[in-house]
Order: structure tokens, then sequence, then C-alpha cells
């Protein structure tokens, strides 16, 4: 569909340190040129870190739903208390997938700052965020499904960037026996047999090894994250 008006940049004939004209032409193309903007529903899925954990950083989930209504999201939902946020959101049709998450994340991390006084570090500068077809690819790919049998254990860490190869490679080369990690372009999978209470590889680990910011769902997560999309 065509979306909103959108301002026009372009300078009229003989201009001369005069400011840009304005265009309010949503569905056709103006004298100055400029074609409509295509816009596009994403379904994006927002993972703030530290949020709602012993008691710091506090987000009442019932507020927040109608917050992100309010912000122009549609279809706001938040899973568990860690709040997982779900949400569409318009964006241009030709953005990438990986813009169109940044500007979302951006805008969910100022909201909690200024509707609820909370700063988070988040993943991606400032929060992870995904569009539901990544969420659905990395449950496809599922690197580690082959030893991992109990989804609580299983974690995706969802890194700002991908890291460089060589720390990488110097990370799956190293010994963290029992424990197995897996990277993956801007995720990280880890196995941990023994429980999170014993986990070594943890997304702080991680952050110091790779040089990227991380944050960690366990597999239960996502999958009940998925179900919502």
């Amino acid at each position: 569909m065509w979306g909103r008006t959108r301002r026009c940049t372009a300078r009229s004939p003989g201009w001369a340190q005069t400011a840009p004209r304005r265009c309010w032409a949503p569905r056709r193309r103006c004298a100055n040129r400029c074609g409509p903007t295509a816009t596009a529903a994403a379904r994006c899925i927002v993972l703030p870190h530290g949020i709602n954990v012993g008691g710091h950083n506090r987000v009442p989930l019932a507020e927040l739903r109608p917050k992100l209504a309010e912000a122009g999201y549609a279809d706001p939902v938040t899973i568990l208390q860690s709040s997982n946020i779900i949400a569409t959101a318009e964006t241009t049709a030709d953005q990438p997938d990986r813009s169109k998450t940044a500007a979302v994340a951006a805008a969910v991390q100022q909201l909690l700052a200024d509707e609820f006084d909370v700063h988070v570090p988040c993943v991606h500068m400032p929060c992870a965020a995904r569009t539901a077809a990544e969420i659905e690819a990395i449950l496809e790919r599922s690197p580690l499904g082959h030893i991992a049998d109990d989804g609580s254990r299983y974690l995706v860490n969802f890194l700002s960037e991908e890291p460089r190869p060589n720390a990488v490679r110097e990370l799956v080369d190293a010994d963290h026996s029992p424990e197995v990690v897996h990277v993956e372009d801007t995720e990280a999978y880890v196995w941990t047999p023994e429980g999170i209470k014993a986990l070594r590889l943890s997304y702080s680990h991680l952050e110091r090894h790779l040089g990227v910011t991380a944050t960690a769902r366990n597999w239960n997560t996502l999958e009940r994250i998925a179900a919502k999309l």
C-alpha cells in the first residue's frame, strides 16, 4: 500500500539559500518528482535486556502494551516478565530487515526510558530485535538440536552485530565441555547440559570474547514467541 505523506526536499528552480519546499503528495508524483513512498507492515520481536529481573528495571506489562499501541505499534504482545515484545511496525517496503528492527528497537528503548524511567543496555544498539521471519529461521535452523534435549538449557544469544571471524574461531575452538557453542551470523547458540546455574558460556562471557553486546533467550521462550507471531 502507499504510505503517509512525506516531506519533499527537492529545491525549486533558481534555488538560492532558501529552505526546502514541502510536498504533501501521498499518492501521486509531485512536480519535484518525489515518488510516493510504499510502506509495509513488519512483525518485529524486541528483546530488552534486564527487564523485571531481580526487582530491577520494573516495567508493568499491563501498562507497557497500551503504551506501545499509543506509540503506533499494532497488535502489541508481551511474553513472560522479561518483556519479550512482539509488535507490528510500519516500515518502507524496500527497507532491509536489520534497518527495520534497529529502528523499532531504538523506539522501544526510548519508550521504556520516557514512560517507565527504565534505561536498559540492550542488544542491537539499543535492543535486540528480529523480524518474525528471522525468529522462525532460527528455530528451523537449530544447529545444536541434535544434542539439545531440554529447551530450558538450550540458549540463543542475540548479538548486536556479526562478530569478527577470528574471534568466533577462537571461541568455538576452545574446550568448553560439557557446554557447546555454535556461532552463526548474529546468533550464538549454547547448549548447557548441567543447567543455567552452572552456565559458563553466559551472554557476558560471549560479549567479552566476541566484542559485541548480547542478550539470551532459551529455546522454550523462543517457541512461545513463535506461537504468537
